[in-house]
């Protein structure tokens, strides 16, 4: 058999706020892990949530009949452990009982509502997975549709130092501000002081973490992840064709972030949707979540941050398979992901 299509296939499934995205690997005996297959769908699973706390029933509709697909490509695949994952939205939905239970139906098997610790080390476990060098201290980051989870960590001694889940992500915040495109006059001053102000105890919270260490490491390395993150490093980069590992370790400068948010405020969708890099169906949401990166680089006085594809998806899978395989790791997996030449 070739070492490239022996070993158990494993999938996650991350059903976020704004899309609902699938991974298939196949992990090898040498615990090399080979993506088989990824999709993503934008559902705007949160579309329309606030002011009731309610997902709605077109968004519930859009997302099952996701799942459905990707429940029948992991059968095809013959996946023999399916990891789904709920998160953002679904922690808070009055009615994601009804949603789950119809999930359940569809797909054979009922998704878990992750709590925001979870879904914060589960990132980070996905995201440090392909950081390169994993030197220092590490303030990860994954900015979803309706959550920015956060967790800082030693490289050193893979241990966290402080995690936590804040309710705010591009879609909430475009529902709150940018509900027309071009943006409206002030109103990115106002998302702007709108974020800083939800996101400020974090600050606070990394330096009183820091401090507590014996030998004290600088600060930092910002490192984000998700989709505002990886829709940023594709414009940048200009990719026609999206490519995971071209954004993988990636540097966007804050200047450059800057720039672009002054650009994507000025156009409508329309002229959003001929950027080129910019992933079809994320043009309403991206300039709320430029702002709230801008925002995040902006509290920890960087001018920097790593962009990296891998995150809560990567995280699932290799948990997924770690447990399965009797596997005790901390954040730093001991499994490897196959790299194919490009």
């Amino acid at each position: 058999m070739d070492r490239l299509t022996e070993g158990r296939v494993f999938a996650s499934i991350d059903m976020g706020s704004h899309t609902l995205r699938l991974l298939i690997v196949r992990c090898r005996e040498d615990k090399v892990v080979e993506p088989v297959r990824s999709e993503r769908r934008v559902t705007r699973l949160a579309r329309g949530f606030e002011p009731a706390g309610t997902l709605q029933p077109r968004s519930m509709e859009r997302s099952l009949v996701v799942l459905e697909e990707y429940a029948r490509m992991c059968r095809e695949a013959g996946a023999a452990r399916v990891v789904s994952a709920a998160t953002g939205v679904l922690r808070r939905a009055e009615n994601a009982a009804e949603f789950l239970d119809a999930a359940f139906r569809a797909t054979g098997w009922r998704p878990r509502i992750l709590s925001e610790t979870e879904e914060a080390l589960l990132s980070a476990k996905g995201m440090m997975s392909v950081v390169n060098p994993r030197v220092g201290c590490f303030l990860c980051f994954d900015l979803g549709g309706s959550s920015t989870e956060f967790v800082l960590l030693d490289s050193a001694s893979q241990r966290v130092l402080w995690t936590e889940s804040f309710f705010i992500g591009a879609a909430t915040l475009t529902e709150r501000f940018f509900r027309t495109a071009p943006a409206l006059p002030g109103s990115l001053e106002a998302a702007a002081d709108y974020a800083r102000a939800f996101l400020a105890p974090a600050r606070a919270a990394v330096h009183r973490s820091l401090e507590g260490l014996a030998a004290q490491p600088g600060p930092p390395k910002l490192v984000g992840t998700a989709g505002t993150v990886t829709t940023l490093g594709a414009i940048f980069l200009g990719l026609e064709r999206y490519r995971p590992s071209a954004i993988n370790n990636l540097m966007l400068h804050e200047d450059w972030i800057r720039r672009t948010i002054l650009d994507l405020a000025a156009l409508d969708c329309e002229g959003r949707r001929r950027i080129r890099g910019l992933e079809t169906g994320r043009e309403d949401i991206i300039l709320g979540g430029a702002l709230i990166v801008q925002e995040i680089l902006r509290l920890f006085s960087s001018d920097t941050l790593v962009a990296v594809d891998a995150g809560l998806l990567e995280g699932l899978v290799l948990s997924g398979i770690e447990e399965e395989r009797g596997i005790r790791s901390p954040l730093v997996s001991p499994l490897t992901w196959y790299r194919k030449r490009e």
